[in-house]
């Protein structure tokens, strides 16, 4: 039996079988009388994997960001189909409980042709993963649980432009922490770390921002890392982070509204700088992501730092 398509997923789409689907494309782009009817510009495909209520997330912010990339979207639920009912419109396809060993054939089947492929995993089954890689040029994940597919990463870099939807969240925190290295005594400073401790939200965020840091400063094993998860309103994975150090320590916190970060420099002249925190929204996120197109060298060592960072 075909699973539902979830309510609210493409709700203006005609829903046929999966055979259909290409065919049903070609005839929502032509009038009554079979002429091209005028189409927006699509600049690529934007694959979306995950289960029912992330492809809802996804679609709304795909949604919000539409007017700035031209795109097909294909979202993808997993199930146990090999040909499952489908929802589509002219520019969106929505495919519940398709088998995790049809997703290659079926995101090849439906992508455009020659343009940029893009594939969001929001979590389920790795097994099709080596598969979408080599279909997509930038995989993006982003499942609750990131382990089981951050461990094949080593492998998977080399056949995509890979990152992880929490590297764009980290964003204004590795910026504001990058400035502080403009103080000259924190740049002396760098190698005479002595304790990481980091408040978080979300403790996979945390391990890849403390991966960046040992990555980058290349700190020795014997630097300790504390990571605490605790609770907090404010839309970004970390709440607060902590360097200490023999001649200078950090400190970047969200400030109590949740708007702003505020990084302090701990010296003889001590010294504050508050920036912005940005949208750390799904749609932001993705828009972030969706303007990149080359691999990210700082990702990827954080990302080998942070596997051998525990909670």
């Amino acid at each position: 039996m075909n699973e539902p398509i979830a309510s609210g997923l493409l709700p203006t789409g005609s829903e046929v079988p999966f055979a259909q689907i290409e065919a049903t494309l070609a005839r929502l782009v032509r009038d009554d009388a079979g002429r091209q009817r005028p189409a927006r510009a699509l600049m690529g495909t934007v694959v979306v994997i995950g289960s029912l209520e992330r492809l809802t997330d996804a679609a709304a912010a795909l949604e919000q960001i539409s007017a700035l990339f031209g795109m097909r979207a294909i979202l993808i639920s997993e199930g146990t189909q090999s040909s499952p009912m489908a929802r589509v419109t002219e520019t969106s396809v929505a495919i519940a409980g398709l088998a995790p060993r049809y997703l290659d054939n079926a995101v090849a089947a439906l992508r455009l042709s020659s343009l940029p492929a893009v594939v969001w995993w929001r979590g389920g089954s790795t097994d099709a993963l080596h598969e979408l890689a080599d279909l997509a040029d930038r995989l993006i994940l982003d499942a609750p649980e990131p382990d089981e597919a951050w461990s094949l990463a080593s492998d998977l870099f080399e056949h995509t432009a890979l990152t992880d939807l929490r590297w764009a969240a980290l964003t204004r925190w590795r910026a504001a922490l990058a400035h502080l290295f403009d103080v000259p005594q924190v740049r002396e400073g760098a190698s005479a770390v002595s304790r990481l401790q980091i408040e978080a939200t979300d403790v996979p965020a945390a391990r890849l921002f403390a991966g960046w840091l040992q990555s980058s400063l290349r700190w020795k094993p014997s630097v300790p890392i504390v990571i605490r998860e605790v609770a907090s309103d404010a839309p970004t994975p970390l709440v607060c982070v902590t360097l200490t150090g023999s001649i200078a320590s950090l400190t970047l916190a969200v400030k109590p509204k949740g708007t702003c970060l505020e990084a302090e420099v701990d010296l003889v002249e001590a010294g504050t700088r508050v920036v912005p925190l940005g949208d750390g929204h799904l749609a932001s996120l993705i828009s972030e992501e969706l303007g990149v197109r080359t691999r990210d060298l700082a990702f990827e060592r954080a990302l080998v730092a942070a596997r051998e960072i525990g909670p």
